[in-house]
């Protein structure tokens, strides 16, 4: 009986063993692992933008060439009517064509009419000394009138009174450049016609005021800076160089635009190379 007994026992023993490692395999509870989620990379819009970037400022520089060699032609242009000899100025003159004879050197004879003289300024000579410029309407022997900027005075020197000498009388002789009507900026304020104080040279407006031709000569003086030094402590207006003053910035505008996309890029490279983010670490049941 003990026999049957101990059986029995061994025999229950094994049926529960049995029993569990079945209910563990059949079990609907599955034992949680680790999954791994990779994180797709976002194409927002800052990147949008830096893609654009770096072909504006790319079209950008390459509109600056061709501003470029057009503004180098221009300037080539005008250094070549420079050099020219003076030809006399024509009695009547067509406003449509002036800006064909910028720069180009005449000559003229006549008198000064200095009771209708304007005053330009404040504006700095090339030392950056700042004055005043005089434009006098000049009366030719043909009977037509003209308008000539006569040159540079010191400040102290700005009213007639002052530079007595400066006033010429007679027939006198000029020569000087054709000059086309000064473009006014956004920073320049208005004319003060009533005071005589004109901040820009508005040619038009000024030959209304003294009857004459819209027609500006820019009287060139070619001496040593000790005489001009003279003639400034006496008052007399002192010409303007005959060198062409254009201002070319393009070169350094071209420069900035390729530069700038060249910089952009590089960094629109980088950050398409960039790998993405490390994945996320997930329970999966």
């Amino acid at each position: 009986m003990l026999r049957r007994l101990t059986q029995c026992g061994l025999l229950d023993s094994k049926h529960q063993v049995k029993n569990t490692i079945t209910k563990r395999f059949n079990s609907t509870e599955a034992t949680p692992r680790e999954v791994y989620t990779v994180k797709k990379k976002k194409f927002g819009f800052g990147t949008a933008l830096l893609c654009t970037i770096p072909f504006v400022t790319f079209g950008l520089g390459t509109w600056q060439v061709q501003r470029l060699r057009s503004k180098v032609h221009y300037i080539q242009t005008l250094e070549d009517r420079l050099r020219r000899e003076a030809i006399p100025l024509p009695k009547r003159i067509n406003p449509d064509v002036l800006k064909e004879y910028e720069y180009r050197k005449v000559y003229a004879k006549g008198h000064f009419r200095h009771d209708q003289e304007i005053i330009l300024g404040p504006r700095t000579r090339g030392d950056g000394v700042v004055g005043y410029f005089i434009i006098t309407p000049f009366e030719r022997d043909n009977g037509t009138t003209i308008l000539v900027k006569r040159g540079w005075v010191s400040p102290d020197k700005r009213d007639q009174k002052n530079r007595t000498e400066s006033l010429e009388k007679g027939e006198v002789e000029i020569v000087g450049l054709i000059r086309v009507n000064e473009e006014r900026n956004a920073f320049t304020p208005d004319n003060d016609i009533k005071n005589n104080q004109w901040y820009w040279a508005d040619v038009e407006t000024i030959a209304q005021l003294t009857h004459s031709q819209p027609v500006m000569i820019e009287r060139v003086s070619d001496i040593s800076p000790s005489t001009e030094y003279v003639l400034i402590d006496k008052g007399i207006p002192v010409g303007r160089s005959p060198v062409v003053e254009v201002r070319n910035h393009h070169l350094n505008y071209l420069i900035t635009w390729y530069s700038l996309s060249a910089f952009t890029s590089i960094m629109l490279w980088r950050l398409l190379r960039r790998p993405p983010a490390r994945p996320v670490k997930g329970k999966r049941l």
